[in-house]
C-alpha cells in the first residue's frame, strides 16, 4: 500500500487536493468544503466540492473577493513546506507597516 506523499514545495498554482496532503492543507480543505454554497442534491455538492479542490490556490485568492488573503495564502504554503520560520518574518514585516502607518497617522 502506497501513501502520498506530499510533492514539496507547494506553490501558489498547487491545488488545494495537493495541499491536503499535509496536515495544514487538510484543515484549509476542511473550511474550504465547509463555506461551500448550499445545493439542491448531495451529487451536485459532491461536483461542487471536487471542482473547488481541484482548483490551485491562486485561483481560490482570486475568486474569493478579497476573503482570502495573498497572506494567508502564503502562510499556508509555509506551513505546508515546513517553513514556519517566514511566518515570522511576514508577521515582523506586517507589524511594521502597521507601526509606521500609525506614526504617520499622528504627524
Amino acid at each position: 500500500m502506497t501513501q502520498n506523499r506530499p510533492q514539496r514545495p507547494f506553490t501558489r498554482q498547487s491545488t488545494v487536493l495537493e495541499l491536503a496532503t499535509t496536515l495544514p492543507g487538510r484543515a484549509f480543505k476542511a473550511m474550504i468544503v465547509r463555506q461551500l454554497p448550499p445545493v439542491a442534491t448531495e451529487k451536485e455538492r459532491q461536483e461542487l466540492e471536487d471542482m473547488t479542490v481541484g482548483l490551485p490556490l491562486e485561483t481560490l485568492v482570486e475568486l474569493s473577493e478579497g476573503k482570502l488573503t495573498w497572506g494567508i495564502a502564503d502562510s499556508l504554503l509555509d506551513l505546508a513546506n515546513r517553513r514556519p520560520d517566514r511566518l515570522v518574518r511576514r508577521g515582523l514585516s506586517a507589524g511594521k507597516g502597521v507601526v509606521t502607518k500609525a506614526r504617520a497617522g499622528r504627524r
